[in-house]
């Protein structure tokens, strides 16, 4: 298996293949970007083309070729393995892949899988779910495309299909397909007489799925519960057919609905993209981050669209991504309007959309005044508007977006007659106020919520954040030869607080050569287990701060100094459990041990006094 692995990753360039999902940019000998895997405003993520890997020292994050696809696209090892392998041109016989007994996802996923052979056979054999496909304005090609299928009437069909396939009802049941009958007696269809919207996963693997009656009935739609194939938060519908257009637009239209969604595809907006019947998350955000430039809402035009496209504006904007409203005329959504006025009608609603920030500001005027122009409201409501506006810009990161708020209120404010920037500069000290109002209440939140149960009980990995340093410097001073010269006289020494820094230490001491006498794609070849390969990647990685035999030394001395504290508290514990027997050989020993570690830390500290 290793053979194989290490084929691969010779033959697959990394550098090519993350591209493919972030923007690279050149660092040195490297490569960086926003991290895929964690949202981010300063880039931490790193390409190396001579190591052939990838580490994000913001989340941990780090592999080759293989671990990037598993991470990024959902995959099971030997599903990247053979991704990779076709990618590659290498013939990866099944022989090659050790044979492993089915674990739960792949059960799930082929359970799926036989659910949504089922349902677009089914749709194939039932006129009726196709003519109201038709009359919804569906192309074959377009059904063909979404691999729609439908649900029949009855309680059991899909349950039948199953059990004739020799499929275990409790992973159906698992799997979002069957519910449990409430008297225990058996299991039935979760979906029936409805339209089926196969749901896809980052790889295009079906996990879940939507499903919508063929009339009015309530409710009009239901979705497959979350399970271990599939989660909500992190998914969007349509997503493995829009990326490529995502990436070659730099935008992305998000939408509500299924139908929504499949008709702005057959209307060309490929780079279009539906939340899930939940809200639009930071999971979301962080994944259309690493490749747009800007993102457009397309919710409905009622209050509750209304709150869920101001709700998806600051999500986008605390990840730093511009958001856009975009407003259709009223009655109308994406699909009514396409079908009503054709794609151009929706291009010039997308080409008027408007800012999070300012639909915000507008918003909150037209609650307010509704169909009165604000200029001509009476100074209490004025007020309303402005303090509310106030509130809504504090919670904009942006400064653009707050000063853009500010000149759209300042009109409202008594000052804006008689000195316009007066005007804006009072509005400026208030939402400094608001701001720091905003900002005691989160502390206050943050200080009142109860403390996790196992907060109290110090960890072994509760660690001051300067030892951790301090250890992790020790060893990536092993990496140079100067500091080398250092760092390994003293490396056996250590007390290593981080379990994974002393097994890469151990490592490290055991090579035949010492570590800065190896390139580091070889270095990397001594070390098999994977978690510290990622440590040995990280260190092999970081360029800063420059690596001096000086500064190695002053890590050691720091560690050392560490250490001669903790035994030095451990012996004072010690000595106040046993203070009712002073002269005790034991505590006698103790006493000299502490004071001798006591002398000899003030004498490194520069002789203070005792």
């Amino acid at each position: 298996m290793r053979n194989w692995r290490e084929a691969i990753r010779e033959r697959i360039d990394l550098v090519e293949l993350v591209s493919e999902y972030v923007r690279l940019e050149r660092a040195g000998k490297n490569f960086k970007a926003l991290c895929p895997f964690h949202t981010e405003k300063t880039p931490s993520f790193y390409v190396s083309p001579a190591l052939n890997r990838f580490h994000c020292f913001g989340c941990g994050a780090s592999g080759d070729a293989i671990a990037f696809l598993m991470r990024i696209e959902g995959l099971s090892f030997r599903e990247a393995l053979q991704r990779l392998a076709q990618r590659a041109g290498i013939e990866l016989r099944s022989e090659a892949i050790a044979a492993e007994p089915p674990n739960e996802l792949e059960r799930l996923r082929k359970l799926v899988f036989a659910a949504h052979f089922f349902y677009r056979q089914c749709l194939q054999r039932t006129p009726a779910a196709q003519q109201y496909l038709a009359q919804r304005g569906l192309t074959p090609e377009t059904i063909e495309a979404f691999e729609l299928g439908y649900a029949p009437d009855g309680w059991d069909y899909l349950l039948r299909f199953l059990q004739k396939h020799n499929f275990d009802p409790r992973d159906a049941e698992a799997a979002g397909l069957l519910k449990a009958r409430e008297d225990g007696s058996g299991y039935y269809d979760r979906f029936r007489n409805r339209i089926i919207f196969p749901i896809h996963d980052a790889a295009g693997r079906v996990v879940a799925f939507g499903a919508r009656t063929l009339g009015d009935e309530e409710p009009k739609y239901l979705n497959s519960p979350e399970t271990p194939l599939f989660e909500k938060r992190t998914t969007l519908y349509g997503w493995h057919r829009a990326r490529n257009a995502i990436v070659r637009q730099r935008a992305a239209i998000v939408v509500e609905g299924y139908l929504d969604l499949i008709m702005l595809h057959q209307y060309g907006f490929t780079h279009s993209v539906a939340t899930l019947g939940t809200a639009f998350t930071e999971e979301h955000a962080a994944r259309l981050k690493r490749l747009v430039e800007r993102v457009y809402l397309v919710f409905d035009s009622d209050a509750a669209g209304v709150r869920a496209a101001l709700r998806a504006g600051e999500v986008l904007l605390q990840a730093g991504i511009p958001a856009f409203v975009v407003s259709l005329p009223a009655g109308e959504d994406p699909d009514s309007l396409l079908r009503s006025q054709g794609a151009e009608a929706f291009q010039q609603a997308l080409e008027a959309a408007v800012p999070v920030a300012l639909f915000g500001i507008e918003q909150i005027v037209r609650e307010v005044a509704g169909e009165r122009s604000p200029a001509a409201l009476e100074p209490a409501l004025k007020a309303q508007i402005v303090q509310r506006g106030l509130e809504w810009a504090a919670s904009l990161p942006s400064e653009l977006d707050r000063m853009a708020c500010l000149e759209r209120l300042a009109p409202l404010t008594p000052a804006y007659l008689a000195n316009r920037q007066a005007a804006l500069q009072a509005l400026q000290r208030e939402l400094r106020r608001y701001a720091r109002a905003r900002r005691g209440q989160r502390q206050s939140e943050l200080s009142a919520s109860p403390a996790p149960a196992t907060a109290a009980a110090p960890t072994p990995l509760a660690i001051p954040k300067a030892l951790f340093l301090a250890e992790s410097e020790a060893l990536r001073a092993t990496l140079y030869p100067d500091s080398a010269v250092v760092a390994l006289q003293y490396l056996p020494e250590i007390e290593w607080q981080v379990p994974l820094h002393a097994q890469l230490a151990a490592r490290l001491q055991a090579l035949p050569q010492p570590p800065c006498h190896y390139p580091p794609a070889e270095l990397l070849e001594q070390i098999q287990e994977e978690p510290l390969r990622a440590l040995l990647t990280g260190l092999l990685l970081q360029e800063s701060p420059p690596m001096t035999p000086q500064w190695a030394a002053g890590c050691i001395q720091r560690l050392q100094d560490y250490a001669r504290r903790r035994k030095r508290l451990q012996l004072a514990t010690q000595l106040t459990q046993h203070s009712r027997d002073e002269n005790a050989p034991l505590t006698t020993e103790w006493l000299q041990e502490y004071w001798r570690i006591r002398v000899e830390s003030l004498s490194l500290e520069g002789g203070a006094s005792l």
